[in-house]
């Protein structure tokens, strides 16, 4: 009878856990960020939008602000009256931490004043970043991560989900979608001489957009491969002796 008042103990001792993990409340509504809608119940894609890289790289002269827009949900059940929310900067230790009203504009900026709002009837919203094209970054690049705020209408979610960076630049910068199988497999080690001559050489892009797009076909990833090999070799024999390198001294390859 003991053994078995002990494994009853436990086993609700577990299901609190993990209650208290996942943040099945019902109580009090709650905020955190996830995956698009979409793919708001395939896992895997929980975090996939943790960290957006922005570049004003390919924009006019004229374009002084734009907005990335991160997935954020209510936690609780909807509410008969829009619900406002608030978010905050956390400053990074030892990195270049974005500058509110010279990078982004301030959360709490009076222009923004609605819109951080969850509407009425609804559990999802775009939560925008207003991001700046300040002389600054065409020689650097700055982080902002951003967090879920206690206020008067939400408490914060899931602590795993509470957060999303922007990595800033004016200048070009590597794609999320250039990540560690895109490296492996088709378009080598990212440097932003090889960036470039991919720009210049093929007239796309090679942006977050463009490299999504063919991400998701094969047959693309593997014509896009050949090509740029074959502009390299074209362009290595047109310099023999100086083979195109890098901002780092590393000859530019495609695997």
């Amino acid at each position: 009878m003991k053994k078995i008042l002990t494994l009853a103990v436990l086993t609700t001792a577990l299901t609190a856990c993990k209650k208290d993990q996942y943040y099945l409340y019902n109580d009090i509504a709650r905020l955190q960020f996830g995956p698009p809608v979409g793919q708001l119940y395939y896992s895997p894609a929980d975090m996939a939008d943790t960290l957006k890289p922005y570049t004003f790289y390919y924009e006019p002269a004229a374009v002084l602000q734009d907005t990335v827009f991160f997935d954020i949900y209510a936690i609780g059940g909807t509410s008969g009256q829009d619900r406002a929310y608030t978010l905050e900067q956390v400053m990074l230790e030892g990195e270049e931490n974005a500058v509110a009203g010279v990078h982004y504009k301030a959360f709490d900026d009076a222009s923004l004043k609605n819109a951080y709002v969850i509407k009425a009837g609804e559990v999802h919203a775009f939560a925008p970043v207003i991001v700046l094209r300040d002389a600054s970054l065409k020689n650097k690049s700055v982080k902002l991560q951003l967090q879920v705020k206690a206020n008067d209408q939400f408490q914060p979610g899931e602590i795993r989900k509470l957060w999303r960076r922007v990595e800033l630049a004016d200048q070009l910068s590597q794609p999320a979608a250039w990540n560690s199988t895109a490296t492996t497999y088709y378009w080598g080690k990212y440097s932003q001489v090889k960036h470039s001559f991919m720009v210049e050489q093929t007239g796309e892009k090679w942006d977050q957009d463009f490299l999504t797009e063919i991400n998701a076909d094969y047959a693309l990833l593997s014509f896009w491969r050949l090509k740029l090999r074959t502009l390299l070799t074209d362009y290595n024999n047109a310099h023999p002796g100086a083979p195109l390198t890098d901002e780092s001294g590393e000859t530019v390859v495609f695997p």
